[in-house]
């Protein structure tokens, strides 16, 4: 009765509050944090006294109900955290147990409508992450080892009771807090004995593991011994050939009168790649990648391919943790200091803010820009891991001669791009000299804590031209950071963050939460605060802004399960940016506010209602879209999705800007022919670049293809997956844009002449 009366109050100050906060809110924004942050705390608790009312108090003395074996039972001398004591039968309540559509085969086997198709379609998170960044950068990204990664794991599943929590975390699933529940339900009852279990552990709901299980297994595998000979041996192999072109040639390949034409090669796009794989334990490979435009064996590319990368990998092995020779990717901390990989940011998973990943991995993608080349190794000593690498690389710039000295020569840009297409991009290319080092220590316990070091070396220097969006930028021939970070778990509670400066002083700071309110709401806080003059190369830190530089400001996120079948996510973000930026003339900031309403009434159907409101000051720039998403399995073979997504730009300087997006996706799999087809239908119209919108398009195995739309026609493709053999399948995809208002396409050497753009795509994947 106590705690019924201490939860009334509880709701009773949150009600007034909330009155307050909006109230003030309405005659200064200043007061927005404060209003959300007691919506947030209202809708919580209303979650945990629902929660409450429910259970009778003898089921409230378990965190888990499920009826587990009798060897499964605890004894009494151990406790569940708080203080609670495990009874001694568990068994969920009725209104718990899942319907029988719902149910989870036992051991590793998944029902026929829930076997995935031979390759891995890319999950939803990843593929709104792919559009994020597409928006931000104006271009996709070509790292696809995450893919990779899963599409192993598809096969080759993790174990439950013999995988630590790096490897759990890696795949992208979990969050902090439900890896550690997972990790105490083992300390407490010991290694899983069947994969009901997992709706036992909190926070593990039937959606969350639907998720999960093409990934894992339970099971007590040993833990076997190789030699560096097996190794080499009884690993997996295989060969992605991959050819793309656009049909329709754009300007820069037409001869000039006399002069050839600007783009030096032909149109059509190649990738090559082997990989050995054995048991995540050995990884090497080579990969041969040719962009449109570019020589072949020709012009400034004379050794064939553009761009040649091979790497090696070894993991686990004695006191080794990672060995990487040639290419391969850093990770350390939250991105403030060093980050090559994706990194996650503001969308619809809510609760994804924390940067996690290996500090080392193998270097398998297409691009030519976030990687080192060298060496790598990290040696664990108890539970301290000492991670310390080198590299030397070539990039391209654009170089120049200084006014004083006619033979110093500077690097005035750099380019990541990697096109080497005509004259000028050829002459760019292997400018510069970049020389790194680096050295990470971590503490692995309980707390986890590490201290990171890295240095770049350019050869000739780097002097960009001073203009006020870019004064602070990065100048000079050395770039000195230092770092540290930490994370860990207190009761509900998940912390972590990282402090980074540059050689100068300055500092980047981000601090983060996640929390657990009660079983149905779990909420995410940030707060970062990045110096204007912050120099780093390779950071990606969480924020609004793609460079970790010229910002702070202050995140909340919360995900509230309303209902077995509905849940409600979404965040408020408050920024400010102290300095100019590019295009923005001014010290300026903004708010943003994200909401998506998830129904999932069965198991073949999901259905989204997303709305996201941003304003930007002093110039008054307001957006607005929504988005209603639908994706229907109707049965083994045949499946829909559809997407209808409306948006508007407002700004003092211009009339509002609008766009409009509507696609439908079909894919059939025929049943006695070893076939998949499927294809998309979409019509867009924007009023300008303005408004434009982007959406993940379905394509080839590992290609991350987003579209991006603005002005107004049609666009639709067809893709097509037959398995030749168990091991040998290939692919194709046709796509065309029809703008039936344009005579031409593009600008510069990518004009095309007439109103439509097509392009095809073939692949083929042989393992063995």
């Amino acid at each position: 009765m106590a705690a019924d009366l201490e939860i009334r109050a509880i709701l009773t100050r949150c009600k007034k509050q909330v009155a307050q906060g909006f109230q003030a809110f309405i005659k200064s924004r200043h007061h927005t944090v404060k209003a959300f942050a007691c919506l947030l705390l209202y809708l919580a608790v209303i979650c945990q006294a629902n929660g409450q009312e429910r259970k009778t108090p003898g089921e409230r003395q378990s965190p888990v109900e499920q009826e587990i074996p009798a060897k499964r039972r605890l004894p009494g001398d151990q406790q569940l955290p708080g203080g609670q004591q495990l009874p001694p039968k568990r068994k969920l309540p009725a209104e718990q147990h899942l319907p029988a559509e719902q149910q989870f085969p036992v051991e590793q086997q998944l029902p026929a409508e829930q076997q995935l198709p031979a390759e891995l379609q890319l999950p939803a998170e990843l593929q709104q992450l792919l559009e994020n960044e597409t928006a931000a950068t104006t271009s996709a990204s070509e790292d696809d080892e995450q893919w990779q990664q899963l599409a192993y794991r598809q096969k080759h599943r993790l174990s439950l009771n013999a995988a630590d929590l790096q490897d759990l975390s890696s795949l992208g699933v979990l969050s902090p807090l439900q890896l550690q529940n997972l990790q105490q339900y083992k300390k407490l009852l010991g290694d899983l004995v069947s994969i009901y279990e997992l709706q036992a552990v909190p926070g593990f709901d039937p959606a969350l593991i639907k998720k999960l299980l093409p990934y894992v297994k339970v099971g007590d595998d040993l833990q076997a011994h190789y030699t560096p000979g097996e190794l080499f041996r009884k690993g997996e192999q295989s060969i992605l050939l991959r050819y793309g072109r656009q049909l329709e040639l754009p300007k820069g390949y037409a001869p000039k009168d006399t002069l050839p034409p600007s783009y030096s090669g032909s149109p059509g796009k190649m990738f090559i790649r082997y990989r050995y794989n054995f048991s995540q334990r050995l990884s090497y490979g080579v990969s041969m990648e040719k962009d449109a435009g570019e020589g072949f064996f020709k012009g400034g590319q004379q050794a064939g391919f553009d761009f040649y990368s091979a790497h090696l990998f070894l993991s686990n092995y004695k006191a080794i943790r990672y060995l990487a020779l040639g290419d391969y990717a850093v990770n350390l901390g939250q991105g403030l200091l060093q980050w090559h990989s994706q990194a996650a940011g503001k969308g619809g998973a809510v609760l994804q803010v924390k940067r996690e990943g290996p500090v080392l991995r193998p270097y398998t993608s297409a691009g030519e820009y976030y990687f080192f080349r060298g060496a790598a190794v990290t040696a664990r000593i108890a539970r301290l891991d000492i991670t310390a690498f080198t590299s030397l690389r070539k990039l391209d710039g654009t170089l120049a001669v200084t006014d004083t000295i006619e033979d110093e020569r500077i690097a005035t840009a750099v380019a990541s791009s990697g096109y080497h297409r005509t004259a000028g991009e050829i002459e760019k290319k292997a400018q510069l000299t970049q020389y790194s080092n680096g050295i990470s220590c971590r503490w692995n316990g309980a707390w986890q804590a590490a201290l990171n070091l890295i240095s770049h070396n350019f050869s000739p220097p780097i002097k960009k031209e001073i203009k006020p969006y870019n004064q602070f930028d990065f100048r000079g021939n050395q770039l000195l950071n230092i770092s540290a970070d930490y994370a860990g778990s207190f009761r509900n509670m998940h912390l972590f963050g990282e402090v980074a400066a540059d050689k100068s002083g300055n500092i980047a700071l981000l601090q983060g939460l996640l929390m657990s309110a009660g079983n149905y709401a779990d909420i995410a806080m940030v707060y970062r605060n990045y110096s204007k003059q912050y120099q780093s190369l390779y950071s990606k830190g969480f924020g609004d802004s793609y460079k970790t530089m010229n910002e702070s400001g202050f995140y909340m996120g919360c995900s509230i399960k309303l209902s077995r079948q509905w849940s409600l996510d979404g965040y408020a973000d408050f920024f400010k940016f102290p300095w100019l930026k590019y295009g923005v003339d001014y010290p300026s900031g903004g708010t943003e506010f994200f909401s998506q309403l998830n129904f999932t009434p069965r198991k073949t159907s999901q259905y989204q209602l997303r709305m996201k409101l941003a304003a930007k000051y002093p110039d008054r720039e307001a957006s607005k879209s929504i988005r209603c998403q639908a994706e229907q399995a109707w049965s083994k073979q045949f499946s829909t999705a559809a997407r209808v997504e409306y948006s508007r730009v407002t700004t003092t300087e211009s009339a509002s800007q609008q766009g409009f997006l509507t696609y439908f996706d079909l894919t059939y799999r025929c049943r006695k022919l070893p076939l998949q087809a499927g294809g998309r239908c979409t019509w867009f119209y924007t009023d300008s670049y303005q408004s434009r919108l982007y959406a993940y398009e379905s394509s080839v195995l590992y290609d991350n293809s987003v579209g991006q739309y603005y002005g107004k026609g049609w666009q639709y493709y067809i893709n097509l997956k037959y398995k030749i053999r168990k091991n040998w399948t290939v692919w194709a995809k046709c796509s065309q844009m029809y703008y039936p208002a344009v005579t031409s396409i593009g600008s510069g050497l990518d004009k095309i002449d007439g109103n439509r753009k097509s392009a095809i795509q073939l692949q083929t994947i042989l393992n063995f």
